[in-house]
């Protein structure tokens, strides 16, 4: 393999480098992933040689008692930690909000269902059953596809090791990524000699710690006085501009950062072997507090953790609930391989495929913003597809098997209605995640690409693999965000399906669709209108969804990262929405006469 590398010629293996790092790490979190799936169920393999355990889903009282218990103790921990005690910073920027501590709320329901799943998973990993019909469960259906979704992405994506650049420097980068040093320090300064002028006051020299500048991720300076910084005694020796900080006015330095708030230069000296020093302009004492953070060489390798993490939390959920719900997934099972097998499936499969592709060559004239427009192009087409699929879907496995009889073979045997309606939704949303796995990680391998292409168009510098990682990354947010909004969709689909058939349920999801995406302009177009008015815009927004929570063109359009603590959020706000859409699904479905 690596006498196949050498052949490329050297300008060709720079731009191959910078885009084939990021979907290196991305394979390498993947790779992990499975792993370490791999691993905790051949653990809890062993522990289920023990009879309490292994025989433990058995009995369906104790299982839940249990899977209860470690769900709270879960979720309890993880809202201790997230929300109750969360860190924040001690100093901050006056206008700069803390989006996480300003919402923690949000994240009280995304660990519950952290907590559900680890809980359940516990109980039904570490049964027998569990461990024996492992690999089954891992070959058939949805899994197997994802799986080997996964194991393709994972073989291209480590295939070009060799020109991959700072290998080492990432993976060593791993232990530390998780957590940043903080170091803090208060000092305090000499007044200024009253017989000189401020500008001549003395340069006072202290040792702060031995940090790395290529490692600081971030600097807070306070002071209670009017100080300067500088590298040397004299400004002879100076070799960095003097920074001025002026009395009980916060600065901050963040790396990568362009805010008007934060400062764009390192406040400190590049070499600190040779001390600090400080200049008071005061006449009275200074006390100066600092902090800095740092990081590791390769903070990018932040995503081998989440991948991994994500790789391992949905695995887990998909056996949980094939071994916890056995009707309800066999009838997922089903509807998902039937949905898989319709040629409308491959056919908006391949569409996607090569028109995500052809993205990367068509001119969008957005004067060096293309990326962004290829950002929401591919997202929204992604989206588009899978909400057509899904409510195609909700029309072929819920009314046509209704109108077909179908639906009463498969309730005249020991098979709730409840059971029925929440697999066939649970097998269509199967679909779906495949489909985005699918054209999402395309998408974000196209995006990695796309710094590239356009530096080469445009005769720039070539960006390094740092950029192409920032824009792959910073694509799933917006993929995760838009398969909330289609699970939204679909589980209006399948309410409607099981009254409707399937063209009047595209007329009616569209319809939803496009209010949906007005809701928040009406409820604010009509905040100062009369009462009346007032009154149908909040109406509107009760009862229809409020889509644009979903939206992601306007972050992508101005080029901010969607924090995490949005992702939770939404995630909130589409649980206690889909719970209305299952309740109301059910009730419909309840009375529905399929003799």
């Amino acid at each position: 393999m690596a006498s196949v590398f050498a052949l490329i010629p050297l300008q060709q293996v720079s731009w191959l480098s910078s885009w084939l790092t990021p979907i290196w790490i991305l394979a390498i979190g993947m790779l992990l992933g499975l792993v370490a799936t791999a691993a905790i169920y051949l653990v809890l393999a062993a522990l289920s040689r023990i009879p309490a355990l292994g025989n433990l889903a058995e009995d369906t009282r104790k299982a839940t008692f249990v899977a209860m218990g470690i769900a709270i103790v879960v979720a309890g921990l993880g809202i201790l930690k997230t929300v109750v005690f969360a860190d924040s910073p001690e100093i901050t920027v006056a206008g700069e909000e803390n989006p996480t501590a300003a919402h923690s709320a949000y994240l009280i329901l995304p660990m519950v269902g952290l907590g559900v799943i680890v809980g359940w998973g516990l109980v039904f990993g570490f049964w027998k059953r569990t461990i024996r019909e492992f690999f089954q469960i891992a070959r058939e259906g949805i899994t197997g596809y994802l799986l080997m979704a996964l194991v393709g992405f994972i073989i291209l994506g480590l295939a070009p090791t060799m020109l991959v650049t700072d290998r080492d420097k990432i993976l060593s980068s791993l232990p530390a990524v998780l957590e940043s040093d903080r170091w803090e320090t208060t000092i305090t300064l000499d007044p200024a000699p009253a017989d000189l002028p401020a500008d001549q006051s003395p340069f006072q020299r202290h040792d702060l710690v031995q940090y790395d500048p290529e490692a600081v991720s971030e600097v807070v300076i306070v002071s209670d006085r009017t100080i300067m910084i500088a590298d040397a005694e004299s400004p002879d020796n100076f070799t960095m501009s003097p920074q001025r900080f002026e009395s009980d006015d916060p600065v901050v330095w963040r790396r990568g950062k362009e805010n008007p708030l934060i400062r764009s230069v390192l406040p400190l000296p590049l070499d600190p072997t040779n001390g600090v020093y400080f200049q008071n302009r005061e006449v009275d004492p200074a006390t100066v507090k600092i902090a800095i953070v740092t990081k590791p060489a390769a903070p990018e390798a932040l995503t081998i953790w989440v991948t991994a993490f994500i790789v391992v939390l949905l695995l887990t959920a998909m056996i949980t609930i094939r071994q916890a719900a056995p009707q309800v997934s066999a009838i997922a099972l089903a509807t998902a391989k039937s949905e898989l097998a319709q040629p409308l499936y491959v056919t908006l499969l391949l569409i996607g495929f090569a028109a995500i592709v052809l993205f990367i060559w068509v001119p969008f004239h957005t004067l060096g913003e293309d990326i962004k427009v290829l950002k929401d192009s591919g997202m929204t087409l992604i989206m588009i597809f899978s909400i057509i699929q899904a409510v195609w879907s909700s029309g072929t496995s819920v009314s046509e098997e209704i109108e077909g009889r179908t639906a009463l073979t498969v309730l005249s045997k020991p098979v709730s209605r409840q059971s029925f309606m929440i697999g066939k939704y649970l097998g269509i949303m199967w679909t779906i995640l495949l489909m985005f796995v699918i054209l999402g990680l395309l998408l974000m391998v196209v995006t990695a690409y796309k710094p590239i292409y356009d530096s080469r168009e445009n005769t720039t510098e070539q960006p390094p693999w740092q950029t192409c990682h920032l824009e792959m990354v910073t694509t799933a947010p917006g993929l995760c965000l838009l398969f909330m909004e289609t699970t939204l969709i679909a589980g209006i689909s399948v309410a409607i399906a099981t009254r409707l058939p399937v063209i009047a349920n595209f007329v009616i999801c569209f319809t939803i669709y496009v209010i949906g995406n007005i809701t928040s302009p009406i409820v604010r177009a009509s905040a100062e209108d009369n009462e009346l008015v007032r009154f149908v815009g909040r109406l509107i927004a009760v009862v229809f969804p409020n889509l644009n929570t979903f939206n992601v063109q306007a972050a992508v359009d101005a080029g901010n990262p969607i924090p995490p603590i949005y992702l939770a959020g939404a995630f909130t706000y589409l649980a206690c929405f889909m719970v209305v859409v299952l309740v109301v699904s059910l009730l419909l479905f309840e009375d529905r006469d399929l003799a």
